[in-house]
């Protein structure tokens, strides 16, 4: 928590969404909590996302807790609710075309993000985080005048709702969004992960979402681990120690053996971080 506040650490490691096939076969709802918990345990991890519409999140939350990380309430956000109800070229055709068709729709995803984030800090989660893809490689999805217009109020309202609540807000986009980290900021959040950027311009993210004070969070690139776990890690790592990065995967974990690469990253981050603090 002192890291997500943005106060020097040491190292802190998590994970962010683990692929259901990796989160138990079972009937019972405790078979995805203990199967994260257990991966917290497996790869000493600092924090772990926990998917807020799954019926264990609850359960994980605790689980998480007990295998001694942070838990990270993961909430669609209200962007992603829009697609989903009203199909994806849609949602952001009316944004660039209709703003004003989508008030509407807009209040009752805000609605339903509220319902899902004041759920995760009555569960006791550490920090509820808004995941909202904004960007993607090509570029921002949606304008710049409807995320500022539009999006950030409702963002500010979630944020404001939850740290009433006693607890910290995050952010998760894809993509380049270093032009809007000070809006995020000043819409209460205090930390950013990063997801969707090439290893090239995640220093320059890093960097900027220092420079609007938020803690940044991510580092692996998951389509980089079938190439070579190690490199990815030791980068990660190395940014680490140098940005105060958390590290962190980006989302893109699709399968058990991306995890088991992960872990493989994360072991060569680990050294890669004592070794730039001990000058080697």
């Amino acid at each position: 928590m002192s890291a997500l506040r943005g106060e020097p650490a040491g190292f802190v490691a998590g994970i962010s969404w683990l692929p259901p096939g990796t989160l138990g076969c079972g009937d019972g709802i405790g078979d995805g909590a203990e199967s994260l918990a257990a991966t917290v345990r497996e790869l000493e991890l600092d924090f772990a996302f926990v998917p807020a519409e799954e019926p264990w999140a609850a359960d994980a939350v605790e689980r998480v807790h007990d295998a001694g990380a942070v838990a990270l309430w993961a909430v669609s956000g209200v962007l992603g609710r829009l697609g989903s109800r009203l199909g994806w070229t849609e949602a952001l055709r009316l944004s660039a075309a209709q703003p004003e068709v989508l008030v509407g729709p807009l209040a009752e995803a805000l609605h339903r993000a509220l319902v899902s984030a004041r759920a995760g800090s009555a569960a006791g989660a550490d920090l509820v985080l808004v995941a909202d893809d904004l960007a993607g490689a090509a570029g921002p999805l949606v304008s710049p005048d409807f995320a500022l217009d539009a999006l950030m109020p409702c963002y500010r309202s979630i944020a404001a709702a939850v740290f009433g609540q006693g607890t910290p807000a995050a952010f998760h986009s894809d993509g380049d969004v270093r032009t809007l980290m000070p809006s995020l900021a000043r819409a209460g959040f205090s930390a950013l992960h990063l997801a969707g950027i090439t290893p090239e311009s995640l220093g320059a993210s890093i960097d900027a979402a220092h420079a609007a004070g938020l803690a940044a969070l991510g580092g692996v690139v998951a389509v980089s681990l079938g190439d070579d776990p190690e490199v990815a890690g030791r980068r990660a790592g190395r940014e680490a120690r140098q940005r105060r990065l958390l590290v962190c995967d980006d989302g893109g974990l699709a399968t058990a053996e991306d995890v088991a690469a992960y872990k493989r990253a994360l072991k060569a981050a680990r050294t890669a971080y004592s070794e730039e603090g001990s000058g080697s």
